[in-house]
């Protein structure tokens, strides 16, 4: 009995000296210069992140001889946390509760600007002559002298063709052909005009044979004084 009575006695005296320590006037110190059992956790949370404090956890725990009480409340500020003393050996923690910014958006008015044409740049047009195309000859070119050539040495031969043969190779300098045709005209007329005489005798003169071109020589000059005495 007496036992119980001592054990009811220490309980009694425990929570009146709790009762009185909690009745005491609050301080308006912060929250970090208050009595010792008070202190703010770490923001580690806050490391490397983009983040702001939202609001504040406190937890107050009071150490009893038969347990322990813990109170927990949340405050936006830290000058809302109760700043009273807990007694001795018990604590008051605070602890930062973070969160994401919010994104403000500010919508910016675009000032349209006038566009204003600079001076103008006057192209002129460009002239193009467009050629017809030309058209192609739908006729293949024969020379006709050669064509006379080839006939005269097949054995059909005129005195128009053996002419014009002949005065062709005597301006082309080809003297022994024309030395060649010269004589076949002579063969088929010998009353030709006095000039076809002087060219065979310069053809046969470039061919090495003077005596021959002598001879056409005197012919010549016999033809052509005669033409001169006709005249007169």
């Amino acid at each position: 009995m007496k036992t119980t009575t001592l054990l009811f006695t220490v309980l009694v005296c425990v929570f009146s000296f709790n009762c009185f320590a909690q009745r005491k006037a609050p301080s308006h110190a912060p929250v970090i210069a208050a009595t010792g059992n008070a202190h703010l956790q770490p923001d580690n949370a806050s490391d490397g992140n983009d983040l702001v404090i939202e609001s504040y956890c406190v937890e107050e725990t009071i150490n009893m001889t038969f347990g322990r009480r813990v109170t927990r409340y949340e405050v936006s500020k830290l000058d809302m946390v109760n700043t009273y003393d807990l007694g001795p050996n018990n604590t008051r923690t605070v602890t930062p509760i973070y969160k994401k910014p919010k994104i403000k958006t500010v919508e910016i008015g675009m000032n349209s600007k006038a566009v204003v044409d600079s001076a103008k740049v006057v192209i002129k047009p460009v002239k193009v002559e467009v050629l017809a195309p030309s058209k192609k000859e739908k006729f293949i070119k024969i020379n006709v002298v050669n064509t006379y050539e080839k006939i005269i040495d097949k054995g059909y031969k005129s005195l128009d063709m053996l002419k014009k043969v002949a005065d062709k190779s005597y301006f082309d300098n080809d003297m022994e052909t024309a030395a060649k045709y010269y004589a076949q005209l002579l063969e088929e007329n010998t009353d030709l005009d006095s000039i076809y005489y002087y060219r065979y005798a310069q053809s046969l003169k470039e061919s090495n044979q003077p005596e021959k071109a002598n001879e056409m020589m005197i012919l010549f000059e016999s033809k052509n004084l005669a033409n001169q005495v006709a005249k007169k």
